[in-house]
């Protein structure tokens, strides 16, 4: 009796040799990512880009991504003075313009959008349905992020001056590093009232939202998120950068109050 295999045999034989062949190759070429990342986002993005930051760090273990948060004019001035970024979310399209100018960019895409509220403590008695009632004599300081530089002050000033109200509540204007210090000017008593973006409103529970400032009296609130250009961009950073822009990432933006734009606008190489 012969002992020789089938030529069925052989051929699954074969075929079983050529797919674990094939898995163990794949395995084998599929990459871990390693490295450390530097990410510098708007203030306004803390929570959500914390949520994300220790996400991807779980499923990347050998991945370290720092972060610091502030205004955007203040990260971006940092990128420029030659600060190791690698990935920057600003809160205004200007900060990315200025990376893109000095030839700082890699990649960019518009990833999110948001709207500005005006806030009051959440146990005050102000009656204030709309804008024009932050010029009444109860709001003696009006907190704003820096309406110089920091996209949440100057979107605000944007609104105010096309309401007509910019030059009586100027002077009361409490200026802040950045939104987030705004934000805390309310909850301290430290301002009567303020305007922050929505999503900054729902962190707290020391302010409530007394009313929304018209989309229409800005130019589009949009946060771009800029791969920045550093010799080679290392393949860990990329990956962080495309996390950020997947649908998952927008759920949890979503989550945070954000309006994700999922990179589908203004989307450049």
């Amino acid at each position: 009796m012969s002992h020789l295999p089938s030529r069925r045999a052989v051929g699954c034989l074969s075929s079983l040799f050529f797919a674990v062949a094939w898995f163990g190759s794949a395995a084998i070429g599929e990459e871990k990512l390693e490295g450390k990342i530097l990410l510098l986002a708007a203030a306004s993005t803390t929570d959500a880009m914390e949520e994300l930051r220790l996400e991807f760090e779980k499923e990347h273990p050998g991945v370290a991504v720092r972060s610091s948060y502030a205004a955007s004019s203040t990260l971006a001035q940092q990128i420029v003075a030659g600060a190791a970024a690698d990935v920057f979310l600003s809160a205004s399209l200007e900060w990315a313009d200025l990376l893109q100018k000095q030839d700082l960019v890699q990649k960019r895409a518009d990833l999110l959008s948001n709207r500005l509220v005006v806030i009051v403590p959440s146990d005050a008695k102000l009656a204030i349905l709309a804008p024009a009632d932050l010029a009444g004599p109860a709001i003696k300081r009006l907190a704003l992020a820096d309406p110089k530089s920091v996209p949440a002050g100057m979107y605000a000033r944007q609104a105010l001056e096309k309401l007509g109200l910019w030059e009586k509540l100027s002077p009361r204007v409490a200026g802040a590093s950045d939104v987030r210090q705004a934000l805390h000017f309310v909850e301290t008593g430290a301002a009567e009232a303020g305007i922050v973006y929505a999503t900054d409103a729902a962190a707290s529970r020391k302010v409530r939202v007394a009313c929304e400032i018209d989309a229409k009296l800005t130019t589009p609130i949009r946060y771009p998120l800029v791969l920045v250009k550093r010799g080679q961009p290392s393949k860990a950073a990329t990956a962080f950068y495309e996390f950020l822009l997947s649908a998952h990432a927008a759920d949890a933006f979503r989550r945070q109050g954000f309006i994700p734009l999922a990179g589908s606008v203004n989307q450049q190489p």
